[in-house]
């Protein structure tokens, strides 16, 4: 073998070498490429979760809030009907006071008085979204109304309707929501 046939046979060996050497690289290259796309798709599905979770927690901690805010303002509506209820009563007393004062006495300081106080007590009901419930002259709604009594009438047009009010109900009205107090305790015509 001549040193002509020796130099190409090491450069045959030294190519072979190096393109064993460049597949290995490759293929090492590829598993690498292959593990970070593995973590990558890994790395993206945890971000989508924690992104639909704290999604959901949001959705979660506003439905909350709202529930918070609405137990609010139904106890703040509870409270103002139990203290009401507490005066309707004496509120009660009072018209029935001022509709058995006779004729001739309604002139009377005291019995102007007395309207007073009552007129000035239906204002605060009424800037507190509290109303008197109409009965005279309607059919009674069972919502609202409740009957105590029949009472024989000679006009035609008024049977089964509301000839008297026993005790004068009262309704809470704000907005869309209707809670009634006291119904209205009436005589019907029959």
């Amino acid at each position: 073998m001549t040193d002509k046939d020796l130099q190409e046979k090491l450069k045959q060996a030294q190519k072979e070498h190096k393109q064993k050497a460049d597949s290995k690289k490759e293929h090492d290259l590829q598993i690498e490429i292959e593990k970070l796309q593995k973590n990558y798709q890994e790395q993206t599905e945890i971000a989508a979760k924690a992104q639909r979770d704290y999604i959901n927690l949001k959705l979660d901690f506003d439905r909350y809030q709202n529930q918070v805010s609405e137990r609010e303002k139904e106890q703040d509506t509870n409270s103002l009907i139990s203290s009401v209820k507490k005066f309707l009563p004496f509120i009660e007393d009072l018209r029935k006071s001022l509709d058995n004062i006779p004729q001739d006495k309604k002139s009377d300081p005291l019995a102007q008085w007395v309207q007073l106080v009552y007129d000035n007590f239906l204002k605060v009901l009424e800037s507190m979204h509290i109303f008197q419930i109409k009965a005279l002259g309607l059919v009674p709604d069972s919502l609202v109304h409740e009957p105590v009594s029949l009472m024989p009438v000679e006009d035609k047009k008024m049977k089964w309707k509301i000839i008297q009010e026993f005790e004068r109900g009262f309704i809470y009205k704000k907005g869309d929501k209707q809670i009634v107090i006291n119904p209205s305790k009436v005589i019907v015509g029959n």
